[in-house]
């Protein structure tokens, strides 16, 4: 027990001693992890939020059902749309309620309606579906049945909006998938031949400590230790980063568009996501690129 300790004590002053011979190595690998995982997380935050303003955006009333007078009274209307498989909400909109938004929408110009009685608009319901049923086809088909009920006196679907709009995010989801998959194997590229290298400019430390018959193991475990120290900073590196560009890009946009750079998660959460990336990263790098002088 006390030599195996003696032995992991050496080992992890051997690494401390090698990251002060190799400062300016282990610096610049490090701000490359840091790079590469910041542009990598900058990608996915915007995609991210993006994606989920859209899918709110396509969360809007798709289905507005106009009402015959003879309607029944809102709650069982309500009722019998709320039993419908993929409504997700409806909101009644009575003859006094459409006038008043349409007098809302035409402000500035109300004499227009000078003579028009608030009993001239039909009633309606405003459908909202699942998120399921954005679908234009499971839509389309809501809207079908909507059409049956006999109090139902026109079913106004959006057929286009949603077809189109169910086009983009497809045309969106699949751009992005290319871009966060080139984005991936890039960093990968990058960190890997970055900590190839610096291994490689130790390759002679390496082959002395093989001739004097030290094991794989205590050859590996100090340059283990350099890649969780390179993964550390560099994703530490990665917060700030990420923190610099979401405050000039905050600062460059427009307000309705701040949306596109906030975080996903608290600060620490994100921290501790690029530090642990990092850790994997650099550890990896550091014992495939090893690779070549031990086997693994």
């Amino acid at each position: 027990m006390g030599a195996s300790t003696t032995d992991l004590l050496y080992m992890l002053s051997d690494a401390v001693r090698s990251i002060r011979a190799n400062l300016a190595t282990t610096v610049f690998t490090s701000a490359t992890l840091g790079f590469s995982l910041a542009i990598l997380s900058i990608f996915f935050l915007v995609f991210t939020n993006i994606n989920t303003a859209l899918s709110g955006w396509g969360d809007r009333t798709q289905l507005v059902i106009y009402l015959k007078d003879s309607a029944p009274s809102p709650e069982k209307l309500k009722g019998d749309v709320m039993a419908m498989d993929g409504v997700k909400s409806v909101r009644y909109i009575s003859k006094k309620d459409a006038f008043e938004e349409l007098r809302a929408g035409m402000k500035g110009h109300e004499s227009v309606l000078a003579g028009v009685d608030s009993s001239t608009l039909p009633a309606s319901l405003e459908v909202r579906l699942a998120d399921a049923y954005g679908d234009p086809a499971k839509a389309e088909s809501i809207a079908g049945e909507m059409k049956k009920r006999d109090w139902a006196e026109e079913v106004q679907y959006s057929r286009d909006w949603v077809e189109n709009f169910s086009s983009f995010l497809r045309f969106l989801e699949l751009g992005a998938l290319f871009i966060g998959i080139f984005l991936v194997l890039a960093t990968v590229f990058i960190i890997s031949n970055t900590i190839r290298l610096a291994v490689y400019a130790r390759k002679d430390e390496i082959e002395v400590l093989s001739l004097v018959g030290a094991s794989d193991t205590y050859i590996k475990v100090p340059f283990f230790i350099e890649g969780v120290v390179q993964g550390v900073f560099g994703g530490a590196f990665a917060m700030c980063i990420l923190a610099i560009a979401r405050y000039v890009l905050a600062s460059n946009i427009p307000p309705y568009f701040d949306f596109a750079v906030r975080m996903p998660a608290s600060a620490p959460v994100v921290f501790g996501l690029l530090v642990a990336a990092g850790v994997v990263m650099g550890v990896a790098g550091t014992l495939i690129s090893m690779g070549r002088f031990l086997k693994v």
